[in-house]
């Protein structure tokens, strides 16, 4: 049923960074946007452009992209593999400014982590 895998980077006290993200930030509007966004993309071949670009400024890097309650949403990561998309840190975008400030940083810092062995990545579950 589904082509693609979602993993997320999870610390080392077990917490998944994309769960936690839409557990504890967004609303149950936005939770059910990115739902039906990761089921939907999941089971296609390929994703169109647009959903999934290259971050610039970052070559590897890429951002899942979606609006949801007139807010633009991204979640940073990376291809890990055939039809598999690591999941590095979620995030809010309007203009030039993310939500969290820190989100590019963040990012390259998780996957740095992982590169030490300070994280891991889990599978993410679709809801």
């Amino acid at each position: 049923m589904y082509v693609w895998t979602f993993e997320q980077f999870t610390s080392g006290t077990g917490r998944g960074a994309i769960s936690d993200w839409r557990r504890n930030v967004l609303s149950p509007a936005r939770r059910a946007v990115l739902d039906t966004l990761l089921r939907r993309i999941s089971k296609m071949e390929s994703w169109p452009t647009g959903i999934c670009n290259p971050l610039t400024g970052y070559p590897g890097k890429r951002e899942l992209r979606w609006t949801a309650e007139r807010v633009e949403h991204r979640i940073f990561g990376y291809y890990g593999g055939t039809k598999v998309f690591v999941m590095l840190i979620g995030c809010t975008h309007k203009g030039r400014i993310y939500d969290p400030p820190e989100a590019f940083n963040t990012m390259l810092d998780r996957e740095r982590k992982l590169q030490a062995g300070e994280g891991e990545l889990t599978e993410y579950a679709l809801f």
